[in-house]
């Protein structure tokens, strides 16, 4: 009796560990799915290479929260969707709204937004930055601005920066 309750006690404790190690060797059983909805930045890229300034020429510094921006080059047909749909994202984060801010990146100045020569380069989309200047995620303006939210919301959840 003593011998079997020893090994059970043992194949309790040893016996996750090893089928863990298997799963992690032979990659069965490890799910394939995702549940994110943009392309997560994993690259250490900083929001310092952009070179951004406010429509008056100073440099952008505002960094003390969760910033989404929306990229418009000059050539994008669909970007104007987004930047009417983008105040109401802002408002549907909710309680936490106030720890994001969303910015309009354009080549030119336009009055409100952010100016960066590299928004040609960078194409249209909708970027997620951390409070610390790191890239996190990018949407391509074709994603369903549901599935920002999700994302949104699940950051803030998880995060007690910013």
């Amino acid at each position: 009796m003593r011998r079997g309750t020893f090994w059970l006690v043992w194949g309790l404790g040893f016996g996750p560990l090893l089928l863990a190690v298997l799963m992690y060797w032979s990659g069965v059983g490890v799910p394939e799915g995702r549940t994110h909805h943009g392309q997560l930045l994993a690259d250490g890229a900083s929001i310092s290479e952009w070179q951004l300034h406010d429509s008056g020429g100073k440099p952008w510094q505002g960094l003390e929260q969760w910033q989404l921006l929306l990229t418009v080059p000059a050539d994008c047909r669909s970007c104007a969707d987004w930047v009417e749909r983008m105040p109401n994202l802002w408002t549907a984060i909710g309680k936490e709204r106030d720890r994001v801010e969303w910015h309009l990146v354009s080549l030119s100045p336009s009055g409100e937004g952010l100016v960066s020569k590299r928004v040609a380069e960078l194409g249209p989309g909708l970027w997620l930055i951390d409070p610390l200047g790191n890239l996190v995620m990018r949407y391509d303006l074709g994603v369903s601005p549901q599935g920002v939210l999700d994302d949104v919301r699940k950051l803030l959840k998880l995060s007690n920066v910013g």
